[in-house]
This record gives structure tokens, sequence and C-alpha cells, in this order.
């Protein structure tokens, strides 16, 4: 089986250059690891952003190298925006020719469904549609990611209404979808999607952990992590994090540190440096896989603070397969990811209540009432989101939909 695979990439620093410390990036590469153990003779063709426009990589092969991987440099606009919104006709069809028969064209940019649609149907191709949303607006239920008068949540519905097979990334998710469409759109249709719709949840790899951690290292302090990017729409709530920071600067002994990953940087290192306490820089490039598993090992708590990505970002399944304290909301995929009475568990991301429950976890570090709580919460995750897990469902949807 050929597949198309259409990368949606999110992450660029400020110089306008990707960075693949991007979730998508990640997300893809242990896809193609677990799905190709057990579908050996499948083909991929990733086309994915020029290697001009990447500022951490020289070759595809730092990525992913394997013989069934394809990679296709492509003229994707450096802006996860525009990225979202851009079709050049011509540019699709020159990359089309080169491509051997496809039998599946698997598109992560739910907005340009339709375009790859008509240009299919006018080329008399039929490959099967899937398309898979990782970024979804849904202004109808107060999760709107763009202001009103450009809601994306039109093309994404239409991507998906286009497609054989339309994937979320995880039940709350989907469920934000339904109810967002049924105040927006004619039920018939939104059935339609629905009838034809999987959850695809998947995060992590248990063995790109296992075999990226030196079990011997530690640190000195009790280190707290922010592993989810710096942005100037806050998207993440980092400035929140960081006042909290203040306020346990206040709290108690320097017996802490926090470190940042900051994957786009599009915070410098220098701002962080004069506005967060007890800074610890482990590193100012982006992070490999390497190094950034050894970080969550090393590390005690982390705090994620994510209100509108309903999955609660890779980063989060991550940190807790590494065993990490988690500091999070009560809402969406956070709550399913720990029991209800998880002491971690914060109501809102305000600062104050951000510092007192870093303040109260990071006297619980070693604490054996914790046990049962990380290793509920381990478990569900490599149960619910592991690649390990999950690449069987995806052979499974894939083959259906190409039988179909």
């Amino acid at each position: 089986m050929n597949i198309l695979y259409i990368l949606q990439q999110s992450i660029y620093d400020k110089k306008g250059k990707w960075k693949t410390a991007d979730s998508n990036v990640n997300m893809m590469v242990g896809m193609l690891k677990n799905v190709l153990k057990l579908q050996p003779d499948w083909n991929f063709y990733i086309l994915i952003g020029r290697l001009k426009d990447f500022s951490d990589i020289k070759s595809y092969d730092e990525i992913f190298k394997h013989s069934n991987v394809h990679f296709i440099e492509y003229d994707f606009p450096v802006n996860a925006f525009y990225n979202r919104q851009h079709f050049d006709v011509k540019d699709f069809e020159k990359m089309w020719k080169k491509l051997p028969d496809i039998d599946i064209v698997w598109n992560n940019i739910t907005e340009l469904s339709r375009n790859i649609k008509t240009f299919l149907h006018y080329k008399k191709e039929n490959p099967k549609l899937i398309t898979t949303c990782y970024w979804l607006d849904a202004p109808e239920i107060g999760q709107e990611k763009v202001p009103s008068t450009i809601s994306y949540d039109w093309r994404q519905f239409d991507g998906f209404e286009c497609s054989d097979l339309a994937v979320f990334t995880c039940e709350s998710t989907f469920k934000a979808w339904k109810k967002n469409a049924k105040n927006k759109f004619k039920k018939k249709y939104v059935d339609r999607i629905i009838d034809k719709s999987t959850i695809w949840d998947f995060g992590f790899s248990l063995e790109e952990l296992n075999e990226n951690v030196d079990e011997s290292q530690s640190f000195d302090k009790k280190t707290i992590l922010f592993l989810n990017r710096l942005s100037e729409i806050n998207y993440t709530h980092h400035n929140e994090f960081i006042e909290a920071l203040k306020l346990l600067k206040e709290m108690r002994e320097d017996d802490w540190q926090v470190a940042f990953t900051n994957p786009s940087q599009k915070i410098s290192w220098d701002e962080l440096k004069k506005e967060v306490p007890n800074l610890y820089v482990y590193k100012e490039e982006t992070l490999d896989r390497k190094e950034y598993f050894q970080l969550l090992h090393n590390s005690d708590i982390s705090v994620h603070l994510f209100k509108k990505e309903l999955y609660g970002g890779c980063a989060n399944v991550e940190s807790i397969v590494s065993g990490n304290i988690k500091v999070m909301p009560r809402i969406y995929e956070y709550k399913k990811r720990a029991l209800r009475d998880y002491p971690g568990f914060i109501k809102s991301v305000e600062p104050n209540e951000i510092a007192d429950a870093i303040n109260k976890t990071l006297d619980m570090i070693d604490n054996k009432k914790l046990e049962k709580h990380i290793k509920y919460s381990k478990n569900y995750v490599i149960k619910n989101s592991s690649f390990e897990s999950i690449s069987k469902n995806v052979i499974s949807d894939i083959e259906e939909v190409f039988n179909g």
C-alpha cells in the first residue's frame, strides 16, 4: 500500500524557520515506526516543508530514516495559520506527478481536504482520503482558536465531510467537535461525519522513552518543568506559570529549580532569565529526543495548563509515563489520566492556584501516597495513548477504508 502523508507543521522560530521539536513531527515518527513494524510492505510518502526552511536539520534522515519512508519537499508557508489555508494547485500537481500510484491520502491539514479532493476528482484519481484534525476550532462552544471573523471550523467541517475517514485525536476533541457542529451545521451532514469518524489517541512511544533514558542520572534540586511552547499569544498559559513561580519564590526556600524546553524560542532565553526565578537552563538549543526524555526522567514535577488544546499536549502523556508529578486543571483528557482525588489537580490557571499546587506537590515528592496515582496514570496512558497500543487500530481503520 502506498500512502501520501501530508504533515501539519506548527513549530517555527522568530526567524521564520521550521523546528522538528514539534508534536506533530514526533507523532508522525512514532506512528511510522510502529505501523511499519506490523506492515513492512507499506510505503509512506511524506509531504513536508522544504529542507532549507528548517533551522535544526540538514537532512530528513535526521527526522526518520527507513527504506519505506520517502520525504518530499514541499513549499509550505512557514506559518501554522497560513499553512492551514494555503493551497497551490500547480505545486500540488507537480508533486503528484512524481508519486507512484497512491492508495491512501492521509491529510493532517483538515482545512485543505476539499482542495485535495477536488484535485483528485478532476485528475480522475481515486485514492481514499483520510483527514485528521490536530487543532480543533470550536467557537460555538467557547473553544475558538482564532477570531470569529476567520473561524476555521467551516473548513474543518468541510474537510471531514469530503473525506472517507474523519480522525480525531481523543474523545474530548470528538465531543467538542460534535457539540460545535450541531450548533452550526445541518444534522444530516453532522451525522454523516460522525458515522465515518474514529479516534487515534497516540502521543508517545514507550520504546523511545526506554531507549533514551539513563536511569542513573538525576538533578540535585527538586525540578519543575514547563514542557509546552512559549508564544506571544500565551497559548499554553506560560505567563500565569511564570507569575506563579514568583509567588512560589516567596513561599519556600530555594530547594527547587524550574526548566523550560522552549521549543520554538519565540520567547528568548534572555527574557526568561530576567523573568523566571530559580531558572535552570538545561540547554538553550532545541532539545533532541534523547535530551528531552532525559530531562523528564531527571525532573520531579511538570505543569500543564492547556485549556483550549483538548488533548492536553503530547508532553503531558510523555511526562506521565516518565513518572513526573503533574499539576494540571481537572478538565478534558487531563481528568481521565489521573484518579479523581489526584492532589495535583487545579481548578483554574490563576497564578496563586498554580503556585499553591506546586508548593504542595514539591512536599509530596517521594511520598508513598502518590505511588497509586503515578501507577494509575502510567498504566492509563500506556494503554490508551502509546503508539505501541494504538498503531493496531490505525492499521485496522486504514485497511477498512481501503477495502470499503
